[in-house]
């Protein structure tokens, strides 16, 4: 009995959460942040603009518009707010009276996260062009207030993502460019939770749950001139099956369940998903660009969540059964003169997640965003971009079961209600040209 409840326990907490994120900025628990250009007009024509060395993660393809070596770094401060609202959770004073009390709302779970990225774009030879991006195309999480009513869903999540991406590009004629890169993908959970002792007299215990992995993934893009005022992107990202080792950790459990709910070695397939991008670019006079993009992302993949325990058993199998979904975007810029572009943009950017599968560490829904920016070059060597982003998400609605993960009840309880969630984000990079 001992064995199957530590397993059953462990695999409880990796299900409700390994590898996702609360209020991640795109679809599920992308983060789209990997540009300032890009985020002043909501990243439309993101795969065809090819304006500065971000191309690299966007559309390889189109370091070869970018004129000798640059460089661009960049810096994304995302300020994520989340409050729960309760609609008819199980109060948990009806499992008897030595229960803990019902809890509060969690409080704000969002929190401020920085995104830096990096990238450069160089010649070789004398037809093509490489380059390397640095970001981080997954992550965020939520920290909810010691005590609250849906503790033993979550207390605190945190993911982490690296993506290293070498790329090369080359003309296959004077309209079609063709880029290929390769992603170098690290990813890192660390998911948090109450452990239930009330019908044993004490008060609450915690579980921590945290794994990582470094695995390899593609992309692949063509930009195609139409004519010299419009060209059109096609972007192609593909998924990276992840397997999260780590482990699962108890503290301050009552000696009952102490030699139940032990330490041990836990793992978890993951698939970051696949994303198909077609954007386009017009230039509709000598000052004004109007943008487009609509992007495919690959949920559709991340059916379920299998997790092993250390003895190479199966100690759960959650359906997630996410959907794939579009992002749709359109902007425009205005090249005032030879140092001021300014940008701005809207995007509608769908959730994949039903309300049925939604939980606490993953509470988001569909978004809608408003971009301005704008770019300013002192000189022909030197490019800063500043931008920024608001983000309305619908309200999303959650009834979530979950079990309290004692052998002395046998008893669930239910998370019930809505979250109320906004996002604002401010960037900013520099691009060098030499």
């Amino acid at each position: 009995m001992k064995k199957s409840l530590h397993i059953a326990a462990a695999g409880s907490f990796l299900a409700l959460g390994m590898g996702l994120s609360a209020n991640s900025m795109a679809a599920g628990f992308s983060i789209i942040e990997a540009s300032a250009s890009g985020m002043g007009q909501a990243f439309a024509g993101a795969a065809a603009v090819a304006e500065d060395p971000s191309t690299v993660y966007f559309n390889p393809a189109g370091m070869m518009y970018l004129e000798g070596s640059q460089v661009t770094v960049g810096m994304h401060i995302i300020k994520s707010r989340a409050e729960f609202q309760d609609g008819g959770s199980t109060d948990l004073s009806n499992l008897g009276p030595l229960s803990t009390s019902r809890g509060g709302d969690g409080g704000d779970a969002g929190d401020t996260f920085y995104v830096p990225n990096f990238y450069y774009v160089r010649d070789f030879g004398d037809k093509y062009k490489i380059g390397i991006g640095i970001n981080a195309p997954f992550g965020l999480g939520t920290e909810y207030d010691k005590g609250w009513m849906g503790r033993y869903t979550s207390t605190d999540s945190e993911v982490k993502s690296l993506n290293i991406n070498p790329a090369i590009a080359f003309r296959a004629n004077e309209k079609l460019s063709i880029g290929l890169g390769m992603n170098i993908q690290y990813l890192e959970a660390t998911l948090e939770s109450d452990v239930y002792q009330a019908a044993l007299g004490s008060s609450d215990g915690s579980a921590k749950v945290k794994g990582d992995s470094w695995e390899l993934g593609f992309n692949i893009g063509f930009i195609y001139e139409i004519t010299k005022a419009t060209r059109i992107g096609v972007h192609y990202r593909s998924e990276v099956s992840h397997k999260l080792e780590g482990d699962v950790k108890y503290k301050g459990l009552h000696p009952l369940l102490a030699g139940s709910l032990i330490n041990q070695d836990v793992t978890a397939s993951l698939d970051t998903p696949a994303t198909f991008s077609v954007s386009i670019t017009h230039q509709l006079n000598n000052k004004l660009t109007l943008l487009g993009d609509i992007t495919r992302t690959g949920w559709g993949s991340f059916e379920e969540l299998k997790v092993v325990g250390d003895n190479g058993d199966i100690v759960s199998q959650v359906d997630e059964k996410w959907d794939d979904v579009y992002r749709y975007s359109l902007g425009m810029k205005y090249s005032y003169n030879s140092q001021w572009t300014f940008r701005t943009g809207v995007a509608h950017d769908k959730t994949p997640i039903a309300d049925r599968h939604r939980t606490s560490r993953i509470p988001g829904d569909d978004r809608y965003w408003l971009s301005f920016g704008a770019s300013y070059s002192p000189s022909s060597s030197l490019t800063i971009d500043a931008g920024y982003s608001h983000l309305w998400v619908e309200d999303a609605d959650i009834d979530e079961e979950y079990s309290l993960l004692t052998p002395f009840t046998g008893q669930s309880g239910r998370l019930k209600g809505d979250f109320d969630s906004r996002v604002d984000i401010f960037s900013v990079q520099a691009t060098w040209k030499f």
